[in-house]
């Protein structure tokens, strides 16, 4: 064989290979980069006043992604109220080696939320959930959180307060949560719950099944948000410049199934000084497929409440 022969044969090779070294150093490079920004995060706050924690993390996915897997995840929020914290087993992050502006994350094992007490001096509140599957992606643009897509499936979640009621539970098949920021300043809110039941601790009277759940709505004055997507305020600064913006959050429908009874139910909703949802949505609700009758949802103290006849009521 000629030496050109030679060159032919083997050229195609060996540049092959050195593609392969150069594409391996650099998902080398994009994987310690990756471990490197999780360990200096580590313990540090991500957002203003929110602290983010893990005890163990892997870094894998060769050859086209990037698999950061973290175990016994925090993230926490101290108040002089007290702590509010969200612990997972296991949260996995996913991410293309070669476009990091959209990821994936999942999360398995037990998951509790830990809220300050009602009361000064009582034992702090805290809910345990245990999803069958747990998923939830991000897009970023221009370094901005633009889209969030959460998907949980096989819902179960109880109160593990000391002394709480061992029937203040909720189950669903299914909930979804979907948040789009728009151009024009706005948010777009969809939120699904399928299958859900409430246990008759927090309903005070007995379960209540909700077969199907659907919200679709607006947050206006979405450029109070963009200081926190880009990880620069706090939830409080972002929530209470929203406020004082005059932010709504415009509900277009609200469809609730319950027993025989359908409503949908649209109106706006703000914040109060508290920080809580305020204001009241209306509509009409079909009993047993033909008797129509106004109905509405009142939003106040941190509470739902059925508005009153009057109140609800269309002119």
């Amino acid at each position: 064989m000629s030496y050109s022969n030679r060159i032919f044969f083997y050229g195609p090779v060996g540049l092959l290979l050195l593609i392969i070294v150069l594409y391996s150093v650099f998902w080398r490079v994009q994987a310690d980069t990756l471990a490197a920004r999780l360990d200096r995060a580590n313990g540090g706050e991500v957002i203003p006043g929110v602290v983010f924690a893990f005890a163990e993390k892997s870094v894998s996915g060769y050859p086209f992604r990037l698999d950061a897997i973290l175990s016994g995840v925090t993230f926490s929020h101290r108040a002089p109220e007290g702590e509010t914290a969200w612990r997972t087993e296991q949260l996995a992050v996913h991410a293309l080696s070669y476009n990091q502006n959209r990821f994936i994350f999942e999360v398995t094992g037990l998951q509790s939320f830990a809220r300050p007490p009602l009361q000064p001096g009582t034992v702090p509140r805290v809910t345990y959930v245990t999803p069958a599957i747990a998923r939830a992606s991000a897009i970023f643009a221009a370094g901005k959180l633009a889209r969030v897509d959460i998907d949980l499936w096989g819902v179960e979640a109880k109160e593990a307060t000391l002394g709480a009621d061992p029937r203040n539970t909720f189950t669903a098949d299914r909930a979804q949560l979907h948040l789009l920021a728009r151009p024009d300043n706005t948010i777009d809110v969809a939120l699904q719950i399928a299958n859900a039941k409430i246990g008759a601790g927090l309903t005070g009277v007995t379960e209540l099944a909700l077969p199907t759940l659907a919200l679709m709505g607006k947050l206006t004055q979405a450029q109070n948000f963009v200081p926190l997507t880009s990880g620069q305020s706090s939830i409080a600064e972002a929530a209470s410049a929203w406020r004082q913006n005059a932010g709504v959050f415009s509900v277009s429908d609200l469809a609730v199934n319950w027993g025989s009874a359908h409503a949908d139910l649209k109106g706006d909703l703000t914040l109060d000084d508290q920080g809580t949802l305020s204001g009241t949505l209306t509509g009409d609700s079909i009993v047993n497929g033909s008797q129509r009758v106004p109905f509405g949802l009142t939003f106040m103290n941190g509470a739902i409440r059925l508005a009153s006849t009057a109140a609800t009521r269309r002119p």
